[in-house]
Order: C-alpha cells, then sequence, then structure tokens
C-alpha cells in the first residue's frame, strides 16, 4: 500500500480505513510493520531539497547586470594601479551585495519553522500498548491517543473521541475550537469542516479521542503548506522591478557610450591609458553608485522609525513596498477583531420571545441575567490560576467560550466556593455528536421563577438541539427560534441554556433521557473590533490603499464584523471558499471588482487571490498570524505578521506588528510613504547629475576638444561631493501626500525630472565649456570652472530636491539639518579641491579668482531655476495624470 492510496480518509468509517492501513482499531500496528512503514515513508518531518545555503545566496547576489559593470570597473582600475578609485567603487558593490543578501536568506527560515510544529512526543499504541515516542517516529496506520492539551503531531482520522475540541485556527483561520467526532462526511467537505480529522500542528483544547495516522510529514496538510511556501515565488519590490529594468538601460547606455568615446579618442590620437581612465570614469559617473548607499539609509532609518512605532521590518528592501500598497488583505481573527469572543449579553426566554435584540455589550447584568450566568457557570469545566488575582488577570486553561463565562462571571461577582464546586456533577460531558453537556446542581444554583424543580440538571449546547429537546409550545418555538437566528447572523455566537428533571432518579442518564427540557435562555459571545480599527481604516482610504478582508470564518461572522466597521457590504461583496474554487480565473478577476469579504477561504485560495490582484497591478500586503497565512504572506508584495502570531508566519512576513495593533500598519505605511518619497528624491537628484560627464567628455571628444575633467576629479565629485546630500534625504521627515499611490516606481513625474533635468542641465554645462573656449579663456582656467561648476551645482541643488511637489520657497532650507551640514561639507571639499596646494596636485587644479567665483555662483541660479521650473512643471500637468 502506497501511502498516496489513501484518498479523502474523511468519507471513510473506522472498519474501512483500518483495513486499507493494515491496522488494529484496539492494538494499532506492531512494533516490526512500524519500523518496515518508518524505513518505506521516512521520519515525520518536512524535507525541502530547493533550500539554499547561505554561500549560494551570497554569491547569487553577483547575478546582476550592474553589478557586473562596476566590477569590470574595479578590474580596470586594479590594473591601472589606480587603488583609490578601485576601493571606492568595491564598496557601493558591498553595500548592494549585502542588502540583496539578506533580502533572501530570511526567506530559507521558513521551512524551517514550518517543521517545529511536529518535532513533539505522541502517545501511540503498539502492539496493544500505550506508550510515549518521538513524533518523527509516527507511521501511516499507527494508532495515537490524544487528550486535553496535546500538540498534534500527524492528520489523523478520529475513530473514537470524548467532547474532543480542536484549535485548528493555524490550518483555517477559524478563530473558534472545532467540536470533533467520528461520523462520515461528504468527499467535497472542505477542511475547516472535516469534523472526523486531526491534523498536525494543530492543538486539542478539551476533551480526548483515539485516532489513526493517514498521514505523516510532506503528506500531512502542513506539509502540504510547507511545500507551497517553499515553492511559493517571493515578489519582488516595486524598487527592485523598476531598479532591474533601469540597470539593463545603463548598460546598454554605458557600454555604447563608453565604447563610443574610447574608440574616437583613440581615432584622435589620444593616449590608450587615459582614454582607459577617462572611460572608467564615464562608467563611475553614469552608474549611480551613490544610490545604493543612500538607498541603505533611507530604508535604515525607516525601519528604525518602523521599530519606534511597534512594528519590525525583517527585510530592508521590502520597506518601501509600504509606501506603494494599494490594496490591504486582511486577516479577520486578531486583526480586525481582538480574537476574545466575550460573553456580550445574557438573555432569557421571555426576553427572547417579547424585546427586540440587544446587539451591544452589557457592562451591567440584572439579577435575572446573573441567576442564568450562574447556570451557565455550573457548566464550565475549566483550570484557572492565580485565582487570588483580578479576574482580568487570571490564566485560564479551556475552551474559549467557557473561560469567557466563568471571566465574565467572576467580574461580576459570581464566584463558586470549594464547597459549592462540589455539589455539582457531570452527568454527560460535551460531546460535539449531541452538541450538549449536562451538570447535575444542587437546588440553590437554580434561579427564583423554577425553584420548584426537583434534582435539577442544567443543560448548556447549541440553542438548536436544546429548543428541539425541550418543552416550548410550536409557537415559542418558532419565535425563539428565529431570535437565536438573527443573532447568529449579527455575529453572536450562542449557547443556549437549559433545566430540566430526570424522571428516573436511580438509572445513569443519557443523551437519550434528555427531553422535556425548560429553555430558560442564551448567552451571546462575540470577538469585538479593536477600538482603534475604525480610525486606521478612515486613514488607510485617505491614502488611496483598498482594504479587503480574507478569513476562514463562517460568512455571517466575516458579514457582522463589516458591518461594525461601516462597510458597505451587499449580496456581491462576499465570496465563500467553495465559490471561489467554483469560479475560474477570469470569473475571479471579474469579481475582484466588488469583493469586499472572502469568508471560509483556505490557503490555496488566499494565495491564488492575491497572485490574481497582482496580475491587476495591485502592490498586495498580506495581514495575517497563522500557518495557513504563510503562502499569501511570501506571495505578497509585503507580507506583514501580526505578534501574537506563529513563528512560521513571522519568519515568513516582511512585517512583524509587535503589539497587534491595526493601527500600527497605518503607521508603518506613512513612514513607507515618507521613505519612498525619500528614495525618489535621492534616484532623481543622482540620476538628473549623470549625464554630466557623458554629454561633457563625449561632446569634448566629438568636438575635438580638450578633456574637459579628468578621470578621478569625475569621480570625487560622484562619490565624496554628489554623495553626502543623497545620504542626507534619507532624514528628511516632511508629510506624506494622501494621494493614491503609484503603482509604479518611475512615474512620469520621475522620468521628466530625471530625463529632462539632466539632459537639459548637462547639454548647458557642455554649451559652457564651449562658450569659455571660445572667448578665449585659457584651458587650465576653463577646466578649473568646469570642475567648480559641475561640482558645486550638484551640491545646491540638492535643496531644491527635498521636495518634488512644492517650490524651494515653500519649505525650509535649515529643517533637514543634516542635508545643510551634507552640502557645506561638500562645498568645503570642494574648495579645499580649489584652494589647498596638496589637494591641487592630486586633482590637478588651480584657485579660482573672485570674478570666476562670482560666475560660478550665477551659474549654481541658473540651475536652481532650472529645476524649479522643471518641478512646476511636473506637479502641475504631469503629477495629476500619473
Amino acid at each position: 500500500m502506497a501511502m498516496n492510496q489513501l484518498i479523502n480518509p474523511w468519507v471513510k468509517d473506522s472498519t474501512q480505513l483500518a483495513k486499507e492501513l493494515s491496522t488494529d482499531q484496539t492494538l494499532g500496528l506492531t512494533s516490526q510493520k512500524a519500523e518496515d512503514r518508518l524505513s518505506l515513508y521516512g521520519d515525520n518531518i518536512f524535507t525541502d531539497d530547493n533550500t539554499r545555503g547561505a554561500l549560494k545566496i551570497f554569491f547569487h547576489q553577483f547575478n546582476n547586470a550592474l553589478i557586473i559593470v562596476l566590477l569590470i570597473a574595479v578590474a580596470l582600475t586594479v590594473t591601472l594601479n589606480e587603488w583609490a578609485d578601485a576601493l571606492v567603487i568595491s564598496f557601493a558593490i558591498v553595500v548592494n551585495t549585502i542588502l540583496g543578501f539578506f533580502q533572501e536568506y530570511k526567506a530559507e527560515r521558513a521551512i524551517a519553522d514550518l517543521k517545529s510544529y511536529i518535532l513533539d512526543r505522541a502517545r501511540v499504541i503498539r502492539d496493544g500498548k500505550e506508550s510515549e515516542v518521538d513524533a518523527r517516529l509516527l507511521v501511516p496506520g499507527d494508532l495515537i491517543h490524544i487528550t486535553r492539551g496535546t500538540r498534534i503531531t500527524a492528520d489523523a482520522r478520529i475513530i473514537k473521541e470524548n467532547g474532543l475540541t480542536v484549535d485548528e485556527s493555524l490550518l483555517t483561520g477559524e478563530s473558534i475550537p472545532e467540536a470533533k467526532s467520528i461520523e462520515t462526511i461528504s468527499e467535497t467537505t472542505l477542511l475547516a469542516d472535516r469534523t472526523n480529522m486531526i491534523y498536525a500542528g494543530t492543538l486539542a483544547v478539551v476533551g480526548s479521542a483515539y485516532a489513526i495516522v493517514t498521514a505523516t510529514g510532506n503528506q500531512t496538510e502542513i506539509g502540504k503548506l510547507a511545500k507551497l511556501v517553499a515553492t511559493t515565488v517571493t515578489e519582488k519590490t516595486p524598487l527592485q522591478i523598476a531598479m532591474e529594468k533601469l540597470t539593463k538601460v545603463i548598460v546598454v547606455v554605458i557600454l555604447a557610450v563608453v565604447l563610443l568615446v574610447f574608440i574616437l579618442g583613440l581615432l584622435q590620437e589620444q593616449p590608450v591609458i587615459d582614454m582607459l581612465l577617462i572611460s572608467i570614469a564615464i562608467i563611475v559617473g553614469a552608474v549611480p553608485e551613490s544610490l545604493p548607499i543612500g538607498l541603505t539609509a533611507v530604508l535604515a532609518i525607516g525601519v528604525e522609525q518602523i521599530a519606534k512605532k511597534r512594528g519590525i521590518m525583517r527585510s530592508l528592501t521590502a520597506a518601501e513596498t509600504l509606501g506603494s500598497t494599494t490594496l490591504i488583505m486582511t486577516d479577520k481573527t486578531g486583526t480586525l477583531t481582538q480574537a476574545k469572543m466575550e460573553l456580550v449579553d445574557i438573555i432569557g426566554q421571555e426576553d427572547l420571545v417579547a424585546k427586540p435584540i440587544f446587539t451591544g455589550t452589557r457592562e451591567r447584568y440584572s439579577e435575572n441575567q446573573k441567576e442564568l450566568l450562574t447556570l451557565a457557570l455550573c457548566s464550565t469545566d475549566v483550570v484557572i490560576e492565580d485565582e487570588d488575582l483580578h479576574p482580568k488577570d487570571w490564566v485560564i486553561t479551556g475552551s474559549i467560550l467557557e473561560k469567557n463565562i466563568v471571566q465574565s462571571a467572576a467580574m461580576h461577582g459570581i464566584r463558586f466556593k470549594q464547597k459549592e464546586k462540589s455539589e455539582i456533577k457531570v452527568v454527560i460531558p460535551f460531546s460535539s455528536k449531541y452538541k450538549f453537556s449536562v451538570n447535575s446542581i444542587s437546588t440553590h444554583f437554580l434561579p427564583k421563577n423554577f425553584k420548584n424543580i426537583q434534582n435539577p440538571h442544567v443543560i448548556l449546547g447549541a440553542p438548536d438541539v436544546l429548543l428541539n429537546h425541550s418543552s416550548l409550545d410550536s409557537d415559542e418555538h418558532q419565535k425563539t427560534s428565529e431570535v437565536i437566528e438573527q443573532l447568529s447572523q449579527n455575529g453572536r455566537r450562542v449557547l443556549g441554556i437549559g433545566l430540566m428533571s430526570p424522571k428516573d432518579t436511580d438509572s445513569e442518564i443519557t443523551p437519550k433521557d434528555v427531553t422535556d427540557v425548560t429553555f430558560v435562555g442564551v448567552v451571546c459571545f462575540y470577538d469585538p473590533i479593536r477600538p482603534e480599527v475604525l480610525d486606521a481604516l478612515k486613514k488607510i482610504d485617505s491614502y488611496g490603499v483598498k482594504v479587503v478582508m480574507a478569513t476562514g470564518d463562517l460568512p455571517g461572522t466575516a458579514l457582522s464584523v463589516a458591518k461594525d466597521l461601516n462597510w458597505e457590504v451587499g449580496e456581491h461583496s462576499i465570496l465563500t471558499g467553495s465559490q471561489v474554487k467554483q469560479m475560474n480565473d477570469e470569473e475571479l478577476t471579474a469579481a475582484l471588482d466588488h469583493v469586499k469579504i472572502f469568508a471560509r477561504v483556505a490557503p490555496e485560495d488566499k494565495l491564488r487571490i492575491t497572485k490574481l490582484y497582482q496580475a491587476r497591478c495591485e502592490i498586495v500586503a498580506m495581514t495575517g498570524d497563522g500557518v495557513n497565512d504563510t503562502p499569501s504572506l511570501k506571495a505578497a508584495n509585503i507580507g506583514i505578521a501580526v505578534g501574537s502570531g506563529s513563528d512560521v508566519a513571522k519568519s515568513t512576513a516582511d512585517l512583524v506588528l509587535l503589539d497587534d495593533n491595526f493601527k500600527t500598519i497605518v503607521a508603518t505605511i506613512e513612514e513607507g510613504k515618507r521613505m519612498l518619497q525619500n528614495i525618489r528624491k535621492i534616484f532623481v537628484y543622482l540620476m538628473s547629475n549623470s549625464l554630466d560627464e557623458v554629454f561633457l567628455i563625449g561632446g569634448a571628444i566629438i568636438a575635438g576638444l580638450a578633456m574637459p575633467l579628468s578621470a578621478i576629479q569625475i569621480i570625487w565629485v560622484n562619490l565624496f561631493t554628489g554623495s553626502i546630500p543623497s545620504i542626507a534625504y534619507a532624514f528628511d521627515k516632511q508629510a506624506v501626500t494622501k494621494d493614491r499611490p503609484n503603482k509604479t516606481f518611475f512615474d512620469s513625474s520621475v522620468k521628466f525630472l530625471t530625463i529632462g533635468v539632466g539632459v537639459f542641465t548637462s547639454t548647458l554645462l557642455f554649451f559652457l565649456y564651449v562658450a569659455l573656449l571660445d572667448f578665449d579663456v585659457p584651458l587650465e582656467t576653463a577646466q578649473n570652472v568646469i570642475f567648480a561648476c559641475f561640482g558645486s551645482y550638484i551640491l545646491l541643488i540638492a535643496f531644491s530636491f527635498r521636495n518634488l511637489e512644492l517650490p524651494i520657497y515653500k519649505y525650509s532650507l535649515t529643517e533637514n539639518k543634516i542635508l545643510l551640514l551634507g552640502v557645506i561639507g561638500g562645498l568645503s571639499l570642494l574648495i579645499m579641491t580649489l584652494y589647498i596646494p596638496f589637494f591641487q596636485n592630486i586633482f590637478d587644479t588651480s584657485a579660482l579668482t573672485l570674478p570666476w567665483l562670482l560666475f560660478v555662483i550665477v551659474w549654481i541660479l541658473l540651475n536652481v531655476v532650472i529645476v524649479e521650473i522643471a518641478k512646476w512643471f511636473s506637479y502641475t500637468y504631469l503629477k495629476t495624470k500619473s
């Protein structure tokens, strides 16, 4: 029998399953058979043949055209013994390589964290004896014993159970533990509804069960998720995509220009060594070496600011994606809601029939409500740690609903002493088969209106089941059912409370004896939305970011939360997982326009939806907390994990919210937008200046003129004076814009400012050189003037590029102190180069006289005016169209 032949074990009864797996429902496998299967199937762990080591990831960073061009430049400078040039260019390469390495290395950790969920112990029956073994040794066919608090270590089909409920939120996203049974179910049942199955990585909350293992290792549902995470391609950030396109253009243009300049120089009988140095200088000048340094500064400072706002970025290069986000696909439980399932109301039978539904949260209960709460408390089975503390601080073990009953009762002064607890006896524990529990209680627990009941037993369970066992007439039954249904549609989780007096007090009570129940009321639970979510959503909307909900919960629960969020939701605003599976990609893509909620969705559904949004050019931020979210977290442009989520989600995500606070997402998006604004400034500033050397050197060679700048002068200006302002932009804290984010990094405004300003000012600089020579200015003076103009205007226009959407007179020039100091520092270096003999000898410069200094100042002002005119055209005409 091959393991993959075991199809849909939930449709098979225990006898059929045991036969197919050649096991015994009582004795389990024999030790020999278990050993043979372990050799056949392997250990109960995840394997991944595609995991890359750190060294492989590191060398992968050099598979980049821009890096290769710079490496060639380093090799040439080393060959020519230009060690200073080689070291400076190498520094830019190292920074870029380190960034890429850490981006890819963190993704490899996700599989290791997934594996940790099954590294545990398991209680297994072999040869008819129960023992505890390493969970790695489990094999298909093993008979395992699950008890309260057990971490389940393999997928298995339940054959016996006693009130077992399992927290499957890691896989399904469902906030309420699932009650389990042994009954077979249909083949088409979704994972979240397979009540006779338990899955690796989930947790048994209450009850116990025996189950036959059906899948281990990679074949488990969590193992399939591990494979899905491993094979899911991490989406590149908008900046990475833009830079890859830019790299191709830069490489082609640079090689073409350098080759042309080199050939023209040789034709003019220029020395070969000089032309090699000039070619390298053009490469260094045209390749924006300062760009990765500036980007690193922006991202590092931005990540630090995000950390102060309770968000941890796991990837520097993904940080800028926050500012480009156009759509957030958020989980419901724990992200939009508090994941508390609080007891919010207690409604007696008379009120259910006669009064409208109360849909809020009661802070005070009437005496009648407290009496009903006392009955509900009699039906709980929890363990309280540090009961002497305030109830809010209690650590309670048990089902989430029972924990809230106990805590709410204590908050309202209802606590049982040890003597009172001894007067409560469990008669029938809660069972998913019957969906109720029965407890024998003392008469003093009874509400005053029911003191006449002899030998009282309290029943707590599904209200529809209790109603079917009740003594209500048909009219009251119908009215009560309608009200309970309406409560459920409003997102309330409802438990019914009943009383009965057994007719036969001498015999043991069975579920069949639960008849003529006096239906006394219901307790209502609700998972409230986070109080700060409404304001956070408004703010996100003001940034032009769309928000959709993707949850494993039922449609009614999701719709109720949507209404609390003030979302306008209609018939076409929600899709269920089953509907998603029935739609092809074209149909689902068309539905994305109007869908706000995806309910009861499986991991593969979330992943598919994420990819379809991306196909529509949406920049998707995916929030989640469980293992079921990891494929989408990895595939999304940016994955956001809440702090209380699983280690798997955190290791896969790009951003981890430390406080589970939805408003932290808003704060991080604000910071992301600010980072993106600063990145755009750096890019426009550096790239608009990168054409200067090409136009100057290329134009001079074509025109047959002497070289206006030397190789070392070009490298000096680009790597030292020009890089200082670009790094200073990282510290800008200007207000972010609230228009809809651009889906591409290179919008029309960025392209215009980069190419338009670059071409115009570079051409102007070349014609200035021609004019100086035409007016018989001595060559040495002309070269010094060009060097001074070239180095100084690059520094001073940094103030203009500080804000790409406002004129320079509308913002402070001194607010960014680092930029101010950077410009002053750059000018100081330039002045030292021109006036200090030591630097004059190195850079072949000489001092300028006062008239020429005034000329340089006029030149700087002219370029500032040119940039300001370009900015005005950009934010007046182009920004509105992008």
